[in-house]
């Protein structure tokens, strides 16, 4: 498992790994495509939630683990062809503290080992970890800046709508079980800033210009 300890002194301090988070729909991802066309290499924790599911022994031991729950409340976890229903896993783990933490202790130490690995891959280049969920896995701690992204409820409420297949009350109810997320990252052992992410993109990216200068210096 990757500590900062695992990361020579001098590379720690050298170069810059930021974690870019926020809410829902807040923008993430834009502030994350900034920072690469600044040179940054960028990692999206979500993708790879993705890809350990993907893999066949995560899907067994996944399947092992909630089949029971799943048939209990009349929800299938496997699609026609036999693989995990990623959609249907996520309707079971939604509202039920208990599951998700259960499937987070599956899932979360195979992602710690990608990003270690990712991390290992890339000594000398900064890089961007981007994830609404980092603080809930250690490699958090090798990150020496959080970017927590911002934007007004109704918004993200938008962009959400444009972007997701979501109904209304189901964005807005993901909306409240992240309502505490700042406080997250807040008092984590890196540099935290909020990025307000309400104009155009051309306003965010001066944003996050000013704040790479700020790091510069």
């Amino acid at each position: 498992m990757i500590t900062a300890s695992d990361i020579p002194i001098g590379e720690q301090f050298s170069r810059h790994i930021i974690c870019v988070t926020g809410t829902m729909a807040a923008g993430k991802n834009a502030v994350s495509d900034i920072l690469a066309r600044h040179g940054y290499l960028c990692l999206d924790a979500d993708k790879l939630v993705h890809q350990v599911l993907a893999l066949p022994d995560t899907q067994q031991q996944v399947l092992q683990a909630f089949e029971g729950a799943a048939a209990a409340r009349g929800i299938s976890l496997t699609t026609a062809d036999g693989t995990l229903d990623r959609r249907a896993l996520g309707t079971l783990l939604f509202s039920h503290k208990a599951l998700l933490a259960k499937q987070e202790a599956l899932v979360h130490p195979k992602i710690d080992a990608l990003i270690a690995a990712f991390i290992a891959e890339h000594p000398s280049e900064n890089i961007v970890l981007n994830a609404a969920v980092l603080y809930k896995v250690k490699s958090l701690c090798v990150c020496d800046t959080i970017f927590f992204v911002t934007a007004p409820l109704f918004t993200r409420l938008r962009r959400a709508v444009r972007r997701d297949n979501l109904k209304k009350s189901h964005i807005l109810a993901r909306f409240w079980q992240q309502r505490n997320l700042f406080a997250k990252y807040k008092n984590q052992n890196a540099d935290v800033y909020k990025v307000s992410n309400t104009g155009t993109i051309q306003a965010l990216e001066k944003k996050v210009a000013t704040l790479l200068e700020e790091l510069k210096s």
